[in-house]
Formats: structure tokens, sequence, C-alpha cells
């Protein structure tokens, strides 16, 4: 069993943080206080009885002068069970919102964060088992408050996005095209390109460089491949073009993100 829980904590200190990069998918349960959060161009002001989502492919801000939060951070390609359950964490379809109301059921939530907060720092006999009940109960909790989502599950040719979406977050060294895959998946590519939209919020190739870029970004973090190395192992075509993309998507070049976070 993949673990799906990478971090589960409470905090409640102050925060002041500049655009900022995880890999991995954050819940996040305010308990008290206000925060002012920007994700690219949307910004929020959440506030007790919220729950914040960002996935692994949004760098985001947060700052407050104080807020209590329970925060769940969880692995970006773990082999769920349910996709569907699990694409409310990385899938932004239109009107989508990163803040969800949930003060009438805010003693649920607490409990279910407060929970899979306790496994994780005292884990004790099926504990891993145990996490991923209360996350897919989370997640169905979240659905519920979120009907339009649970429709565009439902829909005709979603298996179909979501299983495309994770072949590219396993493969996505691997070279594609629009019209290859529609003719793979016995689709036209118009078909294949509005279905995915739809249900992710962005088209093919982009969800597909949001792979790459993610994996890129991990590579100059957690090892010493050059540029050259990284741009074999994600897909690119060459230096010069990785080098233009990741700038143009992450505000930095590849060697400055490095320094950054490395």
């Amino acid at each position: 069993m993949n673990r799906s829980v990478q971090a589960a904590y409470f905090s409640d200190r102050f925060v002041k943080k500049e655009p900022h990069y995880h890999d991995c998918h954050q819940i996040i349960l305010i308990l008290s206080g206000e925060a002012e959060i920007r994700v690219k161009e949307n910004f929020y002001r959440a506030k007790a009885g919220d729950v914040v989502l960002f996935s692994r492919y949004e760098d985001h801000s947060i700052r407050s002068d104080g807020y209590e939060r329970y925060v769940l951070q969880l692995e970006p390609l773990a082999d769920h069970r349910n996709a569907r359950l699990y694409s409310l964490l990385f899938n932004r379809p239109k009107g989508f919102r990163h803040i969800i109301d949930v003060t009438e059921e805010l003693e649920e939530f607490r409990r279910l964060l407060s929970h899979i907060t306790r496994e994780v720092s005292d884990p004790c006999a099926m504990s891993e088992e145990m996490q991923e009940l209360l996350v897919e109960e989370l997640l169905i909790l979240l659905h519920r408050r979120m009907p339009e989502a649970v429709s565009l599950l439902e829909q005709e040719q979603t298996e179909l996005v979501l299983a495309l979406q994770q072949r590219f977050e396993r493969h996505y060294d691997l070279p594609y095209t629009l019209q290859e895959l529609a003719k793979e998946y016995n689709v036209s590519p118009s078909s294949l390109s509005h279905r995915f939209k739809e249900v992710t919020g962005v088209p093919v190739m982009e969800y597909l460089l949001s792979c790459r870029l993610a994996a890129a970004k991990n590579h100059l973090i957690d090892t010493d491949l050059s540029v050259g190395q990284i741009v074999e192992r994600c897909g690119f075509s060459d230096n010069s073009n990785f080098s233009r993309t990741f700038r143009q998507n992450v505000g930095l070049s590849p060697s400055a993100f490095r320094a950054l976070y490395k």
C-alpha cells in the first residue's frame, strides 16, 4: 500500500510567505484567525471555518498575523484506489475556488484532521490504512460541499481524462501529441481536448507541461543532476527550451530556483 499522507500537523505560527512551492497537495483547515492567500491570479481572504486547497502545481503565498490551522500534505503520486475522489486535489474546472466554507461541519472536519495528525505523529497497528480511510472520508465531505464537481466527474469520458492524467504524472518524459493520444483512446482530438479542459481546467499539453515542471523542480532540489540531465529525464527538447519555459512558468531560472530551495 502506497502511503498517501506526507505530513499532518497543527500550527498557530505567524506566517508571511512569498510565493513558494511544495511537492505535495495541501488541505488546510482554519480554526481561528484570518489569512490572505494568493494562488496565481486568485486572491482570497480565508477565515475560521474555511478549508483551503492547494495542488502540487500551484505556487502560492500566505500572509497572516497568526491563525490556528490543521495542515494536511498529501503525496502527489500515491496509487489511490479512487482517482475520482482524489481528483478534487488537483483538477481546477471552471468556477473552482480554492476556499470551501465548512463552518456548519467545522467540528467534523476538526475531528478528522486531528485524528489523521495523531495517526501520523504516533503511528500504531495499521496506521497507514487508517490514514487512508480518514483522508477519503475528508474528501467525500469536501465533495459534498461542491456538488458541481461531483456532477462533472460523473459525465462521459471522465475516466479517460483521469487515466490520462495519471499516465502523464508517471511517464512525463515520453513524447506525446494530442492527435496520437486521441487515436490511441479512440476519440477525436477536439473531443479529447474539450473534455480534458472541462474536467481539469487546463489544455492537455499544458497539464503535461505541469507534470514535467514539477519533476524538474524535484530534480533541482533533491539531486545534483545537471540541467542537461534534467532536460533529458523530464521530456524537454533541449536546454534552452527548458530554461525559457521554466522561467516563464516559475518566474526564476532553473539555477536560481535550485539556489533558493536546495
